[in-house]
């Protein structure tokens, strides 16, 4: 399977090329990256934010690409600007490496309430987002994703998913397991999609009935349309890649009065390598399969 990762790509050259390609098109690009910053197109973020900012024409349509500044630092001075596309390159694990303030609550984030927060579970979902391009937020976890998700790979060695392409093609929600009147409901975001795919594959040869279904975009959570996938469940279970606020907690049991939130124990963390930071902090496929398991 031809596969990318998304948090490097942004920061190399051949990006603005691809945008150029895809026709996709911003009135001004910025970044706190100095190498894109070189390119004649793409100005530097640098300075006090607020003063920064000010300078900004507010009515054009704006790419902003963060490397070591979150989106934590620049919300405040983004609520009067027309239209923003933000790719923040490294949050959750990744942001621990390249960010003072590491992303753990960028769903709930005061402020990003006019954002669509957007996960891309492929290049083409990726590229799709960018065309749209108005007030929406993608958050980037260092990855590596499929240029095509429909793609399969020749190599034994790797964990290879099937996905039947009608069930995808123009949907919000991917439903990867989806047993009648399941015992178990899980709900996962697009991002992290290696180990959605891994974890999926281990529990569909369980006799036990769980479905998982995914959302590429947060809100989708709370439209009336997505009661039909839990409605049946016994138990509904979230599986989040951060600590969810208080806020969260209670959006949520709104919805459900009883609902587990599945997340890392990044307490655990020690090591900067994205490689060993799944398995560190409990949240590889192979241990939520047996956190799950031992929570029925």
């Amino acid at each position: 399977m031809e596969s990318l990762n998304l948090s490097k790509l942004v920061l190399e050259q051949s990006f603005l090329e691809l945008l150029n390609e895809e026709d996709i098109h911003f009135d001004a690009i910025y970044t706190d990256n100095k190498e894109l910053a070189k390119n004649e197109n793409v100005s530097n973020i640098q300075g006090y934010l607020a003063d920064f900012f000010s300078w900004i024409n507010k009515d054009q349509k704006i790419l902003l690409i963060l490397d070591k500044l979150g989106i934590s630092d620049v919300l405040e001075y983004l609520n009067d600007f027309h239209s923003v596309c933000i790719l923040s390159c490294f949050s959750w694990w990744a942001s621990f490496i390249k960010k003072l303030n590491p992303e753990i609550e960028h769903l709930e984030k005061e402020g990003l309430e006019r954002f669509e927060i957007h996960y891309p579970w492929d290049l083409e979902s990726f590229l799709k987002a960018l065309k749209r391009g108005e007030n929406i937020f993608i958050p980037l976890s260092n990855q590596e994703i499929p240029e095509n998700i429909y793609a399969s790979s020749n190599d034994e060695e790797e964990w290879v998913a099937f996905i039947d392409k009608s069930l995808i093609d123009k949907k919000n929600i991917l439903s990867l397991l989806s047993p009648e009147k399941a015992d178990l409901c899980l709900f996962w975001m697009w991002n992290h999609f290696e180990e959605l795919v891994k974890l999926s594959q281990l529990l569909a040869m369980r006799e036990e009935r769980i479905s998982l279904h995914v959302l590429s975009q947060w809100n989708l959570l709370f439209l009336n349309e997505t009661k039909a996938y839990f409605s049946d469940a016994k138990k509904v279970w979230i599986i989040l890649d951060h600590l969810p606020s208080e806020e969260l907690q209670k959006k949520v049991k709104s919805l459900w009065k009883e609902v587990v939130f599945y997340t890392p124990h990044y307490e655990k963390l020690r090591s900067i390598f994205a490689e060993y930071q799944f398995e560190e902090t409990d949240f590889n496929a192979m241990s939520l399969f047996e956190r799950i398991l031992n929570s029925l």
